[in-house]
């Protein structure tokens, strides 16, 4: 996570520096992609790893818009147990414009969360809905190409498949850096 954090902020930096008069496009369509730093916590365990997204939404106005984001993971288990997880969120997303370049945003809504757990000799899928909330900073690196960085946290009762599993309460964090592109 630490060489995750440094990679945005020296990317952030670069662009923000060469890019000091560009003014981002507020409002209309975007659609981009992230690489996540992703956390699920299951059955009072922590597994880490990385995961990917995209994500892409409608600015209504400076301040408001709509957002959809689908994320996975690859394994995040240790060597005896594989674990992925997944999500779609569509959310409201509040915007508060910092200066031409940088604005803060915060958002909560819905997710359709997936979970699959395979210790090697059987495999259980977890599905559910829960919230999911986050929060971010978008900086402009021209008019319409904008960098995102996010940290946001999907939680819900996720039930198996199979109705002679447990079900499980679970919680997914995500710290992405993005990039978009507004049309």
């Amino acid at each position: 996570m630490k060489k995750l954090s440094i990679v945005a902020a020296a990317l952030l930096s670069a662009f923000v520096a060469t890019q000091v008069s560009a003014a981002t496009d507020t409002t209309g369509f975007y659609v981009g992609g992230a690489l996540n730093k992703v956390t699920v916590d299951v059955f009072d365990e922590s597994e880490s790893g990385t995961g990917f997204g995209v994500y892409g939404g409608y600015n209504f106005n400076e301040w408001f818009g709509l957002e959809a984001n689908l994320f996975a993971t690859g394994d995040l288990g240790d060597r005896d147990v594989d674990i992925g997880a997944g999500a779609l969120s569509f959310t409201p997303k509040f915007t508060a414009q910092i200066n031409d370049i940088f604005s803060a945003y915060a958002k909560v809504g819905i997710a359709s969360m997936a979970l699959v757990i395979d210790d090697g000799s059987d495999d259980e899928d977890f599905t559910g809905f829960g919230w999911t909330y986050g929060v971010g900073v978008n900086a402009a690196v021209t008019e319409h190409l904008n960098i995102r960085v996010s940290y946001d946290v999907t939680t819900g009762d996720l039930e198996a498949d199979r109705h002679n599993s447990i079900d499980i309460d679970t919680d997914i964090k995500q710290f992405a850096v993005g990039l978009h592109y507004q049309f």
